[in-house]
């Protein structure tokens, strides 16, 4: 009956073979063959920093600083270590289990005569891993150790974007303060112009009255930015892990770089492989089918050996008391109970491979939008510096013919106030230029080299 009951059980599991390469149900052999040879990616540079392609010094100091300060990072680092020392764990009972135990008794009768009595013992015990199960759960905690590096790795990503974003907006606003005092001075000397003509009775006091206003607006903006910059100094001390301070002014000499050539998208299906986070799902699949490996071996008789071997009696220690165990014990009746964990298992191998789906589906949707929001940033900022320029030559002519007395001042003061806008607006586009740059690099997954060992 025993046997029987036993041979039901084995066949009712059968062996596992782990997919060693799941994918999203969206990505085929055709997708990529359908992609023009032109948009294949250049990986000559794939181990370049992304953010190197700006060929800026501070901005490469700044991210060094914080993928090696980072407390938030770092902490990430720890969850590795941690993963690593469960994967020692799993797979310790591969190996003989040896304990010792140690004892010693004394003791006296009521006629007060002495007695000791002393033990030293081995008990060994060894699962045979016949189907698997202890190398499946080894298997799943090795995966688990890719989950974690891969968060890290994602996790050192999304910084390095953060303090180039951050870098970028710091510019931006030291150019805008530098941008603001420069109109404050080109406000001053049209204010000079319109009192000097109202003192010539030429114009009317509402001239010099509206440009002193424009002069007032101008240097109003001056705080706003002020804060703004000290904001961003002590938000680039969090993320390099430095105390906040705003005596550094790390952005006060700076000047925007040239913008880098556009990188090559490459494939779609490419982004499975560079971007850390669809690494870290892959991995947590893996780990998954590993699993369900050991819940269809749990199914299955295990079989052990085991012996203890022991030394008592008194001090001498004299005696000497042995056994060995071999054994096998598997399921009989459990009421569907590992069938049910089988099957629980593998639809959780599903639940992540749909969502696997939808985090390759977002990617995707990422790389694109960041190459449309560049293209139309910089077709914006194009526009934007033409209207400037018109605008410019604008102001220079409204300027002339009111020195010449051939028009009032509102002329210029509308160009002026349109002029000295449009310029804000383009440093604030510029840098909008830049920002989308730094996302289409996030969303392509860096790269984002390993630290050197």
């Amino acid at each position: 009956m025993a046997a029987s009951c036993l041979a039901v059980a084995v066949s009712s599991c059968v062996v596992h073979e782990v997919n060693w390469n799941p994918v999203p149900t969206l990505v085929t052999a055709e997708e990529e063959e359908s992609v023009p040879a032109s948009t294949l990616p250049d990986h000559s540079d794939a181990v370049t920093p992304w953010w190197e392609s700006f060929a800026s010094a501070p901005l490469n100091s700044l991210i060094d600083d914080s993928l090696k300060k980072n407390p938030d990072v770092r902490s990430l680092a720890h969850r590795i270590d941690q993963a690593n020392a469960r994967l020692v764990q799993a797979g310790s009972t591969l190996f003989p289990q040896l304990d010792v135990e140690a004892g010693f008794e004394t003791g006296r009768n009521r006629n007060r005569a002495g007695s000791q009595t002393s033990t030293l013992g081995l008990d060994l015990s060894w699962e045979l891993d016949v189907w698997d199960r202890i190398r499946s759960g080894q298997s799943a905690r090795r995966e688990e150790v890719e989950v974690a590096r891969e968060d890290w790795n994602a996790a050192r990503l999304l910084l390095t974007g953060a303090v180039a974003q951050t870098w970028f907006s710091l510019l931006e606003q030291y150019g805008q303060l530098r941008l603001v005092e420069d109109q404050i001075e080109l406000n001053r000397t049209f204010l000079e112009l319109a009192r000097l003509r109202f003192g010539q009775g030429q114009s009317s006091i509402v001239d010099v009255r509206q440009q002193q206003e424009q002069l007032q607006s101008t240097e109003s903006r001056l705080p706003g930015i002020e804060f703004q910059i000290g904001e961003l100094e002590m938000a680039l001390d969090t993320l390099t892990g430095s105390l906040p301070s705003l005596n550094k002014a790390k952005g006060r000499d700076g000047r925007a770089p040239e913008m880098p050539p556009s990188p090559n998208a490459g494939y779609r299906s490419e982004l499975l492989d560079n971007r850390p986070d669809l690494r870290a799902r892959r991995a947590a699949i893996l780990a998954l089918d590993h699993e369900v490996g050991e819940a269809i071996a749990d199914c299955l008789p295990r079989f052990t050996l085991g012996g203890s071997g022991a030394l008592a009696g008194n001090p001498n220690l004299d005696t000497l008391i042995g056994n060995a165990i071999a054994g096998a014990a598997g399921p009989i009746l459990d009421g569907g109970n590992r069938r049910a964990e089988v099957a629980k298992r593998r639809s959780r191998i599903q639940e992540e491979l749909d969502l696997y789906t939808a985090d390759y589906l977002n990617a995707v949707r990422e790389v694109e939008t960041a190459i449309l929001r560049e293209a139309k940033v910089t077709e914006t900022l194009q526009r934007q510096e033409a209207q400037l320029k018109t605008a410019t030559m604008l102001l220079s002519e409204s300027r002339s013919q009111y020195s010449l007395g051939l028009t009032d001042y509102l002329p210029v003061l509308d160009a002026l106030s349109r002029t000295q806008d449009l310029e804000r607006d383009v440093l604030t586009t510029r840098r909008e230029r830049f920002s989308a740059r730094v996302i289409l690099h996030l969303a392509l997954g860096g790269p984002v080299p390993a630290p050197a060992r």
